[in-house]
């Protein structure tokens, strides 16, 4: 039961590219009536922002996909038999040549404005689904959201790249579209197409396409079960894993909850409950004599039959020294970490 005085940093969690890994894995699974793909839309609650690399996958997932080609192909089969753009002919050949140039012009809207215009200027080309308040307040954040974009900071921007990279790929469509228009109303018709068309998208995914979506995550708890909430402080006393040794790679840490976690006078966790997690990394100071850092992963606390996930920073993604206090007369080490997502827990808890 001895602890470490020296040990002064722990980290506990994993970097935002790592956390958007992971939601970037379950948003390519997302798939309305479990055919058409829903990418482009994240349900998280604190959606971390996506790499560069990110992005690209993200696009190429969704140009590589059948459904994608699937588009294409009834666009263009309805262009032939209406006998759009003519100068292509009839046959084999204006189809193929139609099929052609709409596939060209779905790559052209995301790799030039989902990937590089959105990579270049830092924003993000996902609607983030909100779900909460009044059937007005979710609607008018849906039409807000079709003139703003979230940048990679977190923060609502105007959206640049989403209006740059629209009017660039209908210019690029431009040289192999044989119906032409002029430069006024080539511009006039994207940015009216891009925003009525968002619009429209937006309260869809708003009210009705996370209805029909597969895989999502499940953000509603359980009519009236007790919630703890992401970000709540949780006090722990670390119990052993760091001896006068210090820790090592691959060990575990054990840690007892410092005092009662309880929401609406309901206790959801007890003093003396246990969490746990892997030491995956150990660092030593910048100096002789300065403490050291260890980085955690995994810590799990134990409340009853719910395991809470922990992490260090209060901000999803943001891996940093957590909070730590020296128990007077007792040598041990009190540290504060974070619940790291929402956990529900039954009612007979």
């Amino acid at each position: 039961m001895q602890v470490a005085p020296a040990v002064t940093s722990v980290t506990v969690g994993l970097p935002p590219q790592q956390v958007a890994e992971q939601q970037l894995k379950r948003e390519v699974e997302q798939r309305v009536v479990g055919v058409i793909p829903n990418f482009y839309v994240t349900y998280e609650h604190h959606p971390a922002p996506l790499t560069p690399r990110q992005k690209f996958h993200l696009g190429l997932r969704t140009l590589l996909d059948p459904a994608t080609f699937a588009a294409a192909g009834i666009t263009a089969g309805i262009q032939q038999k209406s006998n759009s753009y003519y100068q292509y002919g009839q046959g084999t050949e204006g189809f193929a040549k139609r099929f052609g140039a709409e596939y060209a012009t779905a790559a052209d809207g995301v790799l030039i404005t989902s990937v590089v215009a959105d990579s270049v200027l830092h924003q993000d080309p996902r609607y983030f689904y909100s779900g909460k308040g009044t059937t007005a307040q979710r609607a008018w954040y849906a039409v807000e959201s079709a003139f703003r974009a979230k940048g990679d900071n977190g923060k609502w921007q105007p959206p640049y790249a989403g209006l740059i990279g629209y009017v660039a790929a209908a210019e690029i469509a431009q040289t192999y579209h044989p119906d032409p228009r002029t430069q006024y109303t080539l511009i006039g018709r994207t940015l009216l197409f891009r925003s009525v068309g968002l619009v429209g998208l937006n309260l869809f995914e708003e009210f009705l396409l996370k209805k029909l979506t597969t895989h999502t995550p499940d953000v509603q708890p359980a009519a009236n079960a007790p919630v703890l909430r992401e970000g709540t402080p949780v006090k722990l006393i670390v119990a052993n894993g760091f001896g006068a040794q210090g820790a090592a790679a691959g060990q575990t840490v054990t840690f007892v909850l410092a005092q009662d976690l309880t929401l609406n006078g309901k206790v959801l966790a007890r003093t003396g409950d246990v969490a746990s997690g892997l030491v995956s990394q150990v660092g030593a100071g910048n100096a002789p004599g300065e403490a050291g850092s260890v980085a955690l992963r995994n810590v799990m606390l134990r409340a009853g039959q719910v395991d809470i996930p922990l992490r260090s920073s209060q901000v999803r993604g943001a891996a940093g020294p957590v909070q730590e206090k020296q128990l007077p007369g007792s040598g041990k080490v009190e540290v504060t970490l974070f619940v790291a997502e929402n956990v529900t827990f039954p009612q007979s808890q």
